[in-house]
């Protein structure tokens, strides 16, 4: 592992995908952030050749990729390098999500496990990456469920996936197509039978927790939409295979 003192000198290239402008408030952050490199910015489609191709322009070893809904602390680089190690491809961090519904759930899970060690979580909108860990990599054409593509493609060259606990990191991001993701999990592998079944247990148990947490009916009623929106999906293609 780099000593602090190395740490504070690295340089990496920062990655910034959007779909319109991109966002002024964490453009300004990345500009004040001690060993911050290039910045760039993309607009490439779909998200997972839009990373690699954005990844491959850097010429640090390192590159940092992070999502345009993302907010960082200013010591977010120092922290995260600090981490590197010879076996690890790849550090994300824990988000606290601005969304309140998304926000509280992860609060009760929170309290009896660690969101740092869930597996099916990659937290890849604030993350680094060896930059050679890009040059063999062939992603699908994919919007949703690339980040668990590319984990496995990582793991699969022998590097370990890292991801810290919060240091600060804030996503800003609306909710998602659910449905279009669970068709993604499946498809690609991403979510075997019984990380399905854990999800649907982990959701019917802690859900009710976290809209006691907001004290709001729509906070259980937007979890389990969603919910219901990623098991209809993987169901979806779980029947198209069998056609």
């Amino acid at each position: 592992m780099p000593q602090a003192s190395d740490a504070n000198k690295m340089k990496v290239d920062f990655v910034v995908p959007s779909r319109d402008k991109p966002n002024p408030t964490l453009l300004r952050m990345l500009e004040r952030m001690p060993g911050v490199g290039k910045i760039i910015l993309t607009k490439e489609r779909p998200l997972s050749i839009a990373r690699k191709h954005a990844v491959l322009k850097a010429s640090t070893e390192w590159v940092a990729m992070v999502d345009d809904d993302m907010l960082l602390p200013g010591n977010w680089l120092q922290l995260v390098t600090q981490a590197i190690e010879p076996n690890v491809g790849a550090i994300g961090t824990v988000a606290v999500h601005k969304n309140k519904h998304a926000a509280a759930y992860e609060r009760v899970v929170g309290t009896v496990y660690n969101l740092s060690k869930l597996d099916t979580n990659p937290h890849i909108n604030n993350i680094i990456i060896r930059r050679k860990l890009m040059e063999n990599y062939e992603p699908p054409l994919l919007f949703f469920g690339e980040d668990q593509y590319f984990k496995r493609y990582v793991q699969k060259t022998g590097y370990t996936w890292k991801v810290l606990p919060f240091l600060g990191a804030t996503h800003l991001g609306t909710s998602k197509n659910y449905v279009t993701i669970g068709v993604s999990y499946r498809r690609y592998g991403h979510f075997s039978l019984f990380q399905l079944a854990r999800r649907v247990v982990a959701r019917f148990i802690f859900t009710p927790f976290a809209a006691l947490a907001n004290l709001s009916f729509k906070t259980f009623e937007y979890l389990t939409r969603l919910n219901v929106e990623f098991i209809a999906g993987w169901a979806k293609e779980l029947a198209s295979e069998k056609l």
